[in-house]
């Protein structure tokens, strides 16, 4: 996982992943039948990694205005998000992989809009937020932006930078 997620994801050949965990190409064969099952095997981790934490939080009792707090600081200061965030890079080139890897793409970012749907919803429901954008659009604008402000750190934009231009594009939630 570490392999796809810290390299380029187009420079990261199976030889290169035997290589790093020091196994044979059939070995990395027998186990995921295929890249594609690999790369499969590679987000599930990620997502129960990464994802799982981001659900905590956006769960927790926290206020509405200390969780999206929390998401901009994940985004420009967490040394995990330093090259990028694997599901958004692997997302953006999703032509280049398998039909599995594809479908599990599509899936985790459905689970990633349900998250943030729930999350607009509980915060309207605790009256933190004010519900005059419709919770979907909210939860994929988030998505949206927490993406850009990865990838963008993955290219090596100034933590500060980050954090000011994600704090202005998340703003408009903010409003009660």
């Amino acid at each position: 996982m570490n392999a796809y997620w810290q390299d380029d994801l187009a420079t990261t050949s199976v030889n290169a992943i035997c290589s790093f965990a020091n196994v044979s190409k059939p070995s990395l064969y027998r186990e995921f039948g295929s890249e594609d099952g690999l790369t499969v095997a590679v987000l599930e981790r990620y997502a129960s990694q990464v994802f799982m934490r981001i659900g905590d939080l956006l769960m927790s009792d926290a206020s509405f205005a200390n969780k999206l707090d929390e998401l901009i600081k994940i985004a420009s200061e967490d040394p995990q998000m330093e090259t990028g965030c694997l599901f958004i890079k692997m997302r953006a080139e999703r032509s280049r992989f398998g039909v599995q890897t594809q479908a599990k793409l599509a899936d985790i970012e459905t689970q990633a809009l349900k998250l943030y749907v729930r999350f607009f919803k509980s915060s309207h429901e605790r009256g933190e937020w004010s519900a005059n954008i419709p919770a979907k659009l909210a939860a994929t604008y988030l998505l949206e932006q927490f993406g850009l402000a990865v990838t963008q750190r993955a290219k090596g934009r100034n933590k500060d930078s980050i954090r000011e231009l994600l704090t202005l594009s998340l703003s408009p939630l903010k409003i009660v």
